[in-house]
């Protein structure tokens, strides 16, 4: 009996491993997709913007915007002093109300998100990016771009993988 719960242990142990693998496998090493989108003043990014730097993408909708300024908040300190990264941050705006004015949404988010100033902020109306990114409306999502428009990271905001995850491979990048 004991040795068959060991040997349950051990399989479901390297199943979760396998699959922890298979996740992280699947999602980093697409390229970043091509997009244009607004900032909050009318100014228009594309991909042609993230070339030639590290790029840290923050993916937020209105649901998360506490947690992605408090993660914007924490990627700022990593980049202080690197000159090769830049962080921008996309809002999924697809589920926003119905009959606010973009422009009085725009302020809105200006006024709450203190980080909007220092940070391009994209606005993805449609939600296709977002979407395309692997956006969730629940999840603030931190991804890593390379120079050459590659994704090497695409995981939900934890205050945990900022020193343990995503300081290392900065510095990695970095070079």
């Amino acid at each position: 009996m004991k040795n068959r719960l060991q040997r349950l242990f051990i399989i479901v142990t390297m199943l979760y491993l396998v699959n922890d693998l298979i996740v992280l496998g699947s999602e980093p090493g697409d390229r970043f997709i091509d997009f244009s989108l607004e900032d909050l003043h009318e100014i228009k990014y594309s991909q042609s913007h993230m070339k030639d730097k590290i790029t840290l993408v923050i993916l937020q909708s209105r649901t998360t915007l506490q947690t992605a300024i408090d993660c914007k908040t924490e990627l700022k300190k990593l980049i202080h002093e690197n000159q090769k990264v830049q962080i921008i941050s996309i809002m999924d705006l697809r589920k926003r109300p119905p009959l606010v004015p973009k422009s009085v949404l725009k302020s809105k988010i200006s006024a709450q998100d203190p980080t909007s100033k220092e940070i391009p902020f994209l606005l993805d109306w449609k939600g296709d990016v977002t979407k395309a990114l692997g956006g969730d409306d629940s999840k603030c999502k931190v991804l890593i771009v390379d120079p050459a428009l590659n994704v090497v990271y695409n995981k939900e905001y934890k205050t945990t993988a900022i020193g343990s995850e995503i300081r290392p491979l900065l510095v990695k990048l970095s070079g």
